[in-house]
């Protein structure tokens, strides 16, 4: 897939574990001039994050959500005609601060699309990263799959406002016809996870880089998402055709824990260091939402990667390899 060079593309929140994997799919991918919004930008997590990238079309921000005329300045300077808005704190912040997750999380969302309507009013595409939090548990949706358009039921405030940005979104199609897209990731394991209770199976691989022990403490069911895929999927949604408003769940691999560790143990094999694999699991029973129905994305973006799970597995430990003879990954 390329498009023409006359492209700009803001990916806010673009150090991150997803909007890594965009900018790269992007810079991969397309001809496109990519502009990455972070909090805070510095050479050399630039040169970490995307040394192996196309640096000349890269331009990296300083860039607060939180501020609707830093904004409209970043849309206006670089002429952005697409916009991907993955800005966001997690749900341990959000819970630790809810003002500052309110105002990042949702304000944040509302100031981007006001400086869109302001200064970028014939962008040509708005993706909205949501997430599966805006569904209840899964005990809540009885049969063996669970419909992509379910009754949401937030358990938490992330939740809730990744929810409520869908809607702001819904709002910016309806008032000025820009495509717009909420995208509704999972668990996403692999290159750039690193942070809370679902990243367990992403450190677990980490551990056996390091030639190290680790237990993942649940043994629950839930929908596996490789990272780099996760990144294909939203430069589709960005750069592919589309011409409305729309909800989509990602590709995933539903299983639980103990397949999981399975197929680690494989892939070490083939990689021959399976010694290195000291893997256990806890007894906990966590409620992740999962069996989630994807296929409507397959068919609107039938470009998009869906990589096995044991070869997600294996490039994982590779990377995590790689990063540890670097001297980036430690314990």
């Amino acid at each position: 897939m390329t498009e023409s060079t006359s492209e700009r593309i803001l990916v806010t929140g673009g150090f991150g574990c997803i909007g890594t994997q965009v900018v790269k799919w992007l810079l991969s991918n397309t001809d496109v001039t990519v502009v990455v919004g972070t909090r805070e930008v510095t050479a050399a997590r630039i040169q970490r994050l995307f040394g192996d990238s196309t640096l000349s079309r890269l331009a990296c921000v300083s860039l607060d959500v939180r501020d609707q005329q830093q904004l409209e300045s970043v849309l206006q300077s670089h002429d952005v005609t697409r916009v991907v808005h993955l800005a966001a704190l997690q749900t341990p912040d959000c819970n630790a601060d809810r003002d500052l997750g309110l105002q990042i999380n949702l304000a944040g969302a509302q100031n981007l699309i006001e400086a869109v309507k302001r200064c970028r009013p014939t962008l040509r595409r708005f993706v909205f990263a949501s997430s599966v939090a805006v569904y209840g548990p899964r005990r809540s949706y009885p049969g063996p799959k669970v419909p992509m358009l379910a009754e949401p039921a937030p358990v938490n405030v992330y939740g809730a406002w990744k929810l409520a940005g869908e809607q702001v979104t819904r709002f910016l199609f309806q008032e000025t016809g820009i495509p717009s897209l909420c995208i509704r990731p999972g668990v996403l394991f692999g290159p750039g996870r690193d942070a809370g209770l679902t990243a367990a199976p992403t450190t677990a691989m980490k551990h056996v880089a390091l030639r190290l022990p680790y237990e993942i403490p649940f043994q629950s069911r839930q929908d596996y998402l490789y990272s780099p895929d996760v990144g294909a999927a939203f430069g589709n949604a960005l750069m592919a055709p589309f011409s409305e408003y729309g909800v989509f769940t990602l590709p995933s691999h539903t299983v639980d824990t103990r397949k999981f560790v399975e197929t680690l143990h494989q892939a070490a094999a083939e990689l021959g260091c399976r010694e290195d694999v000291q893997i256990s699991i806890g007894d906990a029973e966590v409620p992740f939402i999962c069996d989630l129905e994807f296929e409507p994305f397959l068919r609107a973006f039938p470009s998009a990667q869906h990589t096995l799970l044991l070869t997600a597995v294996k490039e994982s430990l590779v990377f995590f390899r790689q990063q540890v003879e670097a001297g980036w990954l430690r314990v």
